[in-house]
């Protein structure tokens, strides 16, 4: 069991080792930090709130002259020694950083201005200040900003020499490494020399190896490649003599940083910069250190961590470029450091180091060590800091986990000291990190073991913490990310309570990832499961109430595409009495989402449909009264929506699904509601466009068809009030797009004077039933007809600009009406006028797609008319077809 100050797993039925089948992310167990980062994390870190000592290069002449002397002989002096006095001032440190950058831009200045001496002067001068620790705190910054310096320097250094003068061979190089001696003549050999002996001659040994270091890239036109290991150590030999641990620690780190650039597989010389910075460790705890940093008002301890982000650096290079020999020789030292010095926290930060950089198999095939070395050598730590050791211990392992007799022990030997840590963001972090390693190699059982101890550790004064919660949240998704199944997720009763525990952002996370297991692999099975359901439910609210009108558009398309899925997937088999309900209690909850509202009708309607096709059209009461339910659904539910093409074709759909089971009273009613969703709007800008309104139209016309007309108003009932909607409605594209509009109605009014509808529903008598023999319905339709066409005609004409418009009414004219009925004089005429309008829009010569379209109108014209001709009592009628096809021909010539 575990508990507090106990914590032990059973070798029982412990599973084989598991790969996450989804391709789940993993820890990355190394943290390779690029120095252009790490330096901008240390000059945010490491800062003080005294002064800090720097050179300020005065030219000699304002220097003499501010003694007193003559300004005019003073630069006349000056031209002579061709020399810079150098003073030093003390800043602040955001001063001392600002003009650390501006005296990295003079560097660069004056070399430009061939002042090559002032150069070298203000590089030597920033190389000294590295030998001043007395201000211990901002040290690090300071090596940050003087290095910057310094690698400009040994830039332009290069760079001089190398356009000094290259061979024919050396020119047609490009990368740097590829340069040798024989790539550059001898005069630039001596100029590199030259400048190695001026670094040479500089007394002080920090300011000359920093210089030499800035340049050592030089020594490939001398010796080529091969030298640098040697000429490395050396420097690293040299580097011993530096007394102080802080500034000789960071020498080293600038000559990692050197070799990375120039070698990074020379292994030696690296392992030479770890072992001697980590015996810097000892050499503070010696009397006169120890007194020294009492000067300072700081611990030791707290001395040893401004050592951290070189050792750092060190050990990232080492174990990045270096292989598992290389990691013992770095817990070599760790061990070495800990028998040497009762430096519990320092000796803590050199592990720390060494586990957060090397390679996880390496740290894996030790991990019995590792772990002996956490319990026994760093003992005298607090408990927290073992229990960080153990989380980045952990990352490695989840990487590359360590052979399968060792896990179970690692585990129990790691759990039972991490259970006891008191500090919450601590233990959580471990447990974030652990939780990873148990559900990747271990079952169930371990699993539930360890959630079981993490929610005990949950109390009510923490729960609010923000690295609780963002550690319960990682929990929470490693958990879900390696369940198969949402049934296997709700069989872990451990962890529902945690996810109760997460508050804000974190719980809505973990809704999500839970909903997505769920909409992934939830089985038919589960989908009618009432606790599936009903906590998948829950799940969806949280995610729809963490959105609102202030939320992101991604934000509400995400959710809303998350809840649609989780919608679509839920069924209740032929209960479909209760997946109504349940589609009641969502409208209910989830509000706030259009995207949601639209899936819930066609939810509905789907169940209608369900019914109408099991029923075969052959309702009982009960079956009705569902499928009436359904269409009640949807009469209240689509004027919530807010996107109003999608309202107008949920209305259509769902007439539609009501006059297929024969509910015309309820088909009518949502075929008027529709009819006024369509005039509500005013303003034309705010209104969907028009392509979308024109195909709506179409679709609401064909279903009109097989609407049957009204007892008491006619077949025109609901035409009329359509008409007098599309009359009224601003339309964006004015007259044209209205006149568009007017197409399926005229196709509408001619289909409705057929003897026989094209098509129909199943007992449901259609308008040619009910009103086919009545005369005044025919004079109905041809008043209506020719008003349709007048108006769609006289904007087709005052639109010559689009002969698109005009074609279409034309077809659509000459399809549907038939040119030798009563009004067959007109027909023609109408026909004749939109075919003039046609070929005027062109510029009096149709030529291109409206040819063609018109060569195709002309072919139909004269089939109908000789289909006619050869049909008692249609003859006029074809012999106007004719005609009117004949005036075509001579007009397209």
């Amino acid at each position: 069991k575990i508990g507090k100050g106990n914590a032990s797993f059973v070798d029982s039925d412990l599973p084989r080792e598991t790969e996450a089948a989804d391709g789940t992310n993993l820890i990355d167990s190394r943290s390779i930090t690029p120095w252009n980062i790490r330096k901008t994390q240390i000059l945010q870190s490491f800062t003080t709130t005294g002064t800090i000592q720097m050179p300020s290069f005065i030219s000699a002449e304002v220097a003499k002259a501010a003694r007193g002397g003559n300004t005019l002989k003073a630069r006349v002096d000056a031209i002579d020694e061709g020399d810079d006095e150098v003073s030093m001032v003390r800043y602040n440190a955001r001063e001392y950083v600002q003009n650390m950058a501006e005296m990295n831009e003079e560097l660069a200045r004056a070399w430009n201005k061939e002042e090559r001496v002032k150069a070298l002067k203000m590089a030597i001068q920033c190389a000294k200040l590295l030998g001043d620790a007395s201000t211990p705190q901002f040290y690090p910054s300071l090596f940050v900003l003087v290095t910057e310096i310094l690698d400009t320097f040994g830039r332009l250094v290069f760079e001089r020499i190398k356009q000094k003068g290259l061979t024919a061979a050396g020119q047609k190089k490009k990368k740097v490494e590829d340069f040798g001696p024989s790539d550059v003549t001898e005069e630039a050999r001596e100029t590199c020399k030259n400048w190695f002996y001026k670094v040479a001659s500089i007394r002080e040994l920090i300011p000359r190896v920093y210089m030499e270091m800035a340049i050592i890239r030089c020594y490939q036109f001398l010796y080529g490649y091969g030298e640098f290991e040697t000429t490395l150590r050396r420097i690293a030999f040299m580097l011993r003599g530096m007394a102080d641990p802080l500034a000789s620690t960071y020498a080293r780190a600038y000559l990692v940083r050197r070799a990375e650039e120039i070698n990074p597989t020379l292994i030696p010389p690296l392992m030479d910069c770890c072992q001697d910075s980590g015996s810097m460790l000892h050499v503070l705890h010696s009397p006169y250190w120890t007194a020294r940093i009492a000067a300072h008002k700081t611990e030791v301890e707290a001395y040893a961590q401004l050592l951290s982000p070189a050792i750092d650096f060190q050990l990232q290079a080492l174990g990045h470029h270096g292989g598992r020999a290389a990691c013992i020789d770095a817990l070599k030292l760790y061990t070495s450091l800990c028998k040497a010095a009762a430096v519990s926290l320092a000796s803590a930060m050199v592990l720390q180091h060494v586990l957060k950089n090397f390679e996880a198999e390496h740290l894996s095939e030790l991990v019995v060590d590792l772990v002996r070395m956490i319990n026994e050598e760093v003992a005298a730590s607090s408990i927290e800091a073992r229990a960080h050791l153990y989380g980045l211990l952990g990352k490695a392992l989840v990487v590359a986990p360590p052979p399968e007799d060792k896990r179970l022990a690692v585990l129990n030997e790691v759990w039972k000291r991490v259970t006891a840590c008191t500090d919450a963001a601590v233990y959580f972090s471990v447990a974030s990190v652990f939780v990873q390693y148990v559900v990747r190699l271990f079952g169930d059982k371990e699993l539930r073991l360890l959630l079981g101890d993490v929610a005990r550790h949950v109390t009510s004064a923490i729960r609010a913490d923000e690295a609780v919660q963002e550690a319960l949240r990682k929990v929470a998704l490693t958990v879900i990310q390696h369940r198969q199944s949402f049934s296997d997720l709700l069989a872990l009763q451990q962890l529902m309570p945690l996810v109760d525990l997460l508050q804000g952002k974190g719980a809505v996370e973990v809704s999500r990832g839970m909903l997505e297991l769920f909409q992934r692999s939830a089985s038919e099975q589960e989908c009618r499961d009432p606790v599936a359901v009903h906590t998948a439910f829950g799940l969806a609210k949280s995610v729809h109430d963490s959105v609102d009108h202030a939320s992101g558009f991604e934000e509400r398309r995400d959710a809303g595409v998350l809840i649609c899925s989780f919608l679509r997937k839920i069924s209740f088999g032929s209960e479909l009495e209760s997946h109504l309900n349940f589609l009641v209690d969502c409208r209910r909850f989830l509000v706030n989402l259009d995207d949601v509202t639209q899936a819930l009708a066609l939810e509905a309607l789907k169940i209608a449909a369900i019914v109408q096709e099991k029923m075969k059209g052959r309702h009982t009461r009960r079956t009705l009264s569902l499928v009436k339910a359904c269409i009640s659904y949807l009469h209240v539910t689509a004027p919530s929506v807010q996107d109003r093409v999608r309202q107008l074709q949920l209305l259509l759909l769902g007439g539609q699904m009501a006059l297929r089971a024969g509910l015309i009273s309820q088909a009518e009613s949502l075929f008027k509601q529709a009819i006024t969703a369509f005039s509500d709007f005013k303003d034309a800008s705010s209104f969907p466009a028009d392509d979308a309104l024109h195909s709506f139209l179409a679709s609401f016309a064909s279903t009109l068809v097989a609407v049957p007309g009204h007892p008491e108003h006619g077949p025109l009932y609901l035409v009329n009030g359509l008409l007098n909607v599309v009359q009224r409605h601003p339309w964006q594209g004015g007259e044209v797009a209205k006149a568009f509009a007017y197409a399926p109605l005229i196709a509408l009014i001619c289909t409705y004077a057929q003897p026989k509808l094209p098509y129909s529903v199943a007992a449901v008598e259609g308008n040619d039933v009910l009103f086919g023999k009545d005369d005044a319905v025919a004079e109905q339709l041809n008043t209506s007809l020719a008003s349709i066409t007048k108006e769609a005609v006289e904007a087709a004409v005052s639109a010559k600009s689009q002969p698109a418009l005009a074609l279409r009414l034309l077809n659509v004219f000459l399809a549907t009406a038939e040119l030798g009925t009563g009004e067959s004089t007109r027909g023609v005429a109408v026909a004749w006028q939109l075919f003039k309008t046609v070929r005027e829009s062109a510029g009096g010569r149709v030529g291109g797609a409206e040819r063609k379209e018109l060569e195709k109108t002309v072919l139909y014209c004269e089939r109908m008319g000789e289909r006619m001709t050869g049909s008692r009592g249609h003859v006029q009628g074809g012999r106007l077809y004719l005609e009117l096809a004949k005036r075509m021909t001579a007009a397209l010539k």
